[in-house]
């Protein structure tokens, strides 16, 4: 089992199942890539911006920091 979280201003994301459930020609390892890409070349608007939509999508969620 992949880990398929990412870091982004402090805070940690996960992927949710939910890209295997409704994209067909689309995964968690093509989100990621996106993800790292988008984290490579700075270009950290479109990143939070995609962030942003597919939290409110569910595609996204963000998780807690727990002490």
């Amino acid at each position: 089992m992949e880990d398929y979280t990412f870091k982004f201003k402090g805070k940690t994301y996960k992927l949710t199942d939910k890209w295997e459930e409704t994209c067909i020609n689309d995964s968690k390892a093509f989100q990621m890539q996106q993800f790292t890409y988008l984290n490579e070349v700075r270009d950290y608007l479109t990143m939070e911006n995609r962030i942003n939509n597919q939290i409110m999508l569910g595609y996204v969620e963000e998780i807690p920091y727990i002490i």
